[in-house]
């Protein structure tokens, strides 16, 4: 009898660990060391704290457990620092002068995978800005760089339309889609939705399009539709 409540107890502890989540950072920039690391995730448009430490002698530990997988951002000393999905598993972050990194789980594997990949665009970008003025200097007629600096820019574009396109549409039954889709919320002026957007949107489940964060966003783009009376679309 001793043995099998033994057993029982034992595979009960087991289950309530099952959804626990260990979190190891690890860091060698020194301006960092005895600052506040904050795990946060946005409820309603509001950051709530799910949990802190102190970042010491270039490491920092947080556990705990999670009934759904959430999207959380990790904060130091007050500024937002990096995206996180909280899932069960062990998370290992790396934060150093050349990378901003989460592993160790599945999701966040998934998620990094995509923001280096978008990284290497994001550079390709970057590398055409200096291309014209090089050209230029090398004496090269303005009716060939503008046909190759234009079929670059086409074929990057297509690159992240599809590296994008295919991240979102490939975690539409997880959080990824929804990290996936704030990417492209980024950076613009007010909601709007882009051509690329709106690829998104008319693909997509309805439970995806139900998620309190993008039908809100949704919203938005059509209020500013309304208010200044012309479509809320950009170039991308």
């Amino acid at each position: 009898m001793t043995r099998l409540l033994y057993i029982s107890c034992l595979a009960c502890m087991l289950l309530s660990c099952s959804k626990g989540y260990r979190i190891k950072g690890t860091s060698n920039l020194s301006n960092l060391e005895g600052k506040t690391v904050m795990l946060m995730t946005a409820v309603e448009n509001q950051w709530e704290l799910i949990d802190s430490c102190e970042l010491l002698h270039g490491s920092f530990r947080m556990n705990g457990r999670v009934d759904s997988t959430m999207i959380a951002t990790l904060f130091l000393d007050g500024q937002a620092v990096m995206p996180l999905i909280i899932e069960p598993g062990k998370i290992d972050v790396v934060i150093s002068d050349l990378m901003l990194n989460v592993s160790g789980a599945p999701l966040n594997d998934s998620l990094y995978a995509f923001i280096a990949e978008k990284y290497k665009l994001d550079l390709r970008a970057v590398e055409l800005e200096r291309i014209e003025p090089q050209m230029i200097m090398n004496g090269y007629a303005s009716d060939v760089i503008e046909a190759y600096v234009d079929s670059m820019y086409t074929r990057l574009g297509n690159d992240m339309r599809s590296l994008v396109l295919g991240f979102i549409r490939e975690n539409y039954d997880n959080v990824l889609s929804l990290c996936g889709f704030s990417m492209l919320c980024n950076g613009l002026p007010r909601p709007l939705i882009t051509p690329l957007m709106q690829e998104v949107i008319d693909d997509a489940p309805k439970e995806f399009l139900s998620h309190p964060s993008i039908s809100e966003y949704l919203r938005l783009a059509h209020e500013d539709t309304e208010r200044y009376g012309v479509a809320s679309v950009v170039a991308e």
